[in-house]
């Protein structure tokens, strides 16, 4: 059965391109112990000051934690903090040729004033503004090199000037034209300029901002999910709710899937939406489902809330947390989850390998023929026919066990990585999507038309028939069971 350890192991060396408002982090830190003369406020004793990389470059340092590759992409000053947070990314072995600099902006720095592990004050130096003509350019031109290899694409907008509506665009193009994902960490209520995204990712308090209300409830918390994906063209809003977890609401049908947050004590919440999507953004990437993408980007995001300042999870940690905390997850995945993860599989040069069925009354046969299938590749896929395509195939009296608990026994099969249920009549819609290496097929089918079957050899896929067990099919089990009871 797949896990989220399986999904773990897929996330190192993955490719991501990190686009948006890179800033310094910096941090003073000391201990107080008394009140100052000059005024009502606390004296800090400097004992240690540091910087960090921060805003999107806090999400660079969470994608190379987790063992990615990361590619900088943004606009910061031709100034002292400039120099030192492009020093910080090439020390991180992070690609920065996306980074363009300029003298007309200032490098947005924050610093934070802290004591006993306490924020007392925090002062930024930035001028805000929205890029200019020359990042246009610079962009337009290197954003299809930049996108070249990449399985993602992160947009940190935080609101500096970096993320606008032509430039959102130019990035959203790119990697749409690759088919990589785009997950965004939007910033105000203007969520249009990430039209196209498959995902965005607000706290409750950015999404009631997004839509101009207050949310009352769980319901109207996946209404305006709804509402955001429906009118600006995003696949799936990811609302993270800090105790209460994440919700992540489908844009296609207006579910919503609920993850409860992870017990642990709670020090420092500052960065953790940049854990989270980064955790989430290698996980999709990586083919996995979207509740393993969740489950795995809570554990993340419950990691590092317990450390002080903007901190990183990393592979190491997350297992040994889900080790504690969380149970397998399923095989059945929905048509657009066995698509994706599939094109996942390619990426990494895996063999896919297919086959499909009813399945009604899994008997040993069944079992022999999925493990020879196995047997012609890394991963197999199992499709298979719903209620009501068995009923057109077969005939009203079937099938004789429902799709759920067709699908509920074929998923304790160890040979079985993936299951994914279809109504038509032939899977070959969901071949020409899946794309597999291998397409496999009983003996029987030797020299009849096997749907899906031209077409995977068209683009150098194969067709493979295996032998079935003699005298085991479902209908000879039927056909014993009314003899043997007298019909």
């Amino acid at each position: 059965m797949k896990t989220d350890m399986d999904v773990l192991d897929r996330l190192s060396g993955q490719k991501v391109i990190v686009f948006g408002d890179f800033m310094v982090d910096e941090y003073l830190q000391g201990s107080v112990s008394r009140v100052s003369p000059e005024a009502p406020v606390p004296v800090v004793l400097v004992q240690k000051q540091s910087r960090r990389l921060g805003g999107a470059g806090n999400v660079v340092l969470n994608l190379k934690a987790l063992g990615a590759q990361a590619t900088a992409v943004g606009l910061i000053g031709a100034d002292t903090n400039g120099d030192w947070l492009i020093g910080q990314l090439k020390a991180s072995g992070v690609d920065a040729s996306g980074i363009l600099r300029t003298r007309g902006i200032v490098t947005c720095t924050k610093t934070r004033i802290t004591a006993q592990h306490q924020q007392l004050l925090r002062y930024d130096c930035e001028v805000v503004q929205d890029a200019g003509r020359d990042f246009l350019s610079f962009l337009s031109a290197e954003i299809n090199r930049l996108t070249a290899e990449a399985c993602a694409v992160i947009i940190s907008d935080y609101g500096k000037g970096a993320v606008t509506d032509q430039t959102a665009k130019i990035v959203i193009s790119a990697a749409r034209e690759r088919a990589i994902p785009v997950i965004v960490d939007p910033k105000g209520k203007h969520y249009c300029k990430y039209t196209g995204a498959t995902a965005c990712t607000p706290n409750l308090k950015e999404l009631k901002t997004a839509v101009g209300r207050e949310l009352h409830g769980e319901d109207d918390i996946c209404q305006a999910g709804m509402e955001l994906c429906q009118k600006c063209g995003i696949e799936y809003i990811l609302v993270t709710r800090s105790e209460d977890g994440m919700s992540l609401i489908h844009g296609a049908d207006g579910t919503k899937e609920d993850y409860p947050a992870i017990a642990k004590e709670v020090i420092d919440v500052t960065g953790a939406g940049d854990t989270v999507i980064a955790v989430f953004t290698l996980c999709f990437a990586a083919g996995a489902a979207n509740s393993q993408c969740c489950t795995t980007a809570n554990l993340a995001a419950s990691i590092v809330v317990s450390k002080f300042g903007a901190a990183t999870a990393s592979v190491g940690e997350i297992r040994a947390l889900l080790q504690t905390t969380t149970k397998q997850h399923s095989k059945i995945v929905s048509k657009e989850e066995a698509v994706r993860t599939a094109a996942a599989l390619h990426r990494q040069g895996k063999r896919v390998v297919f086959t499909n069925g009813c399945f009604d009354i899994v008997h040993a046969g069944h079992i022999s023929s999925f493990r020879k299938a196995r047997e012609y590749g890394d991963v197999l896929f199992l499709a298979l026919n719903s209620d009501a395509s068995v009923r057109r195939i077969k005939g009203d009296k079937r099938p004789i066990v429902t799709q759920e608990h067709r699908l509920t026994l074929l998923e304790s099969i160890s040979e079985i990585d993936y299951l994914v249920l279809f109504d038509e009549d032939t899977p070959e819609t969901l071949i020409r999507e899946i794309r597999p290496d291998v397409l496999i097929k009983g003996k029987d089918w030797e020299g009849k038309a096997v749907a899906g079957g031209d077409f995977v050899q068209e683009y150098g896929g194969q067709v493979c028939f295996i032998d079935l067990e003699e005298g085991l099919s479902t209908t000879n089990i039927i056909n014993k069971i009314r003899y043997i009871y007298g019909e």
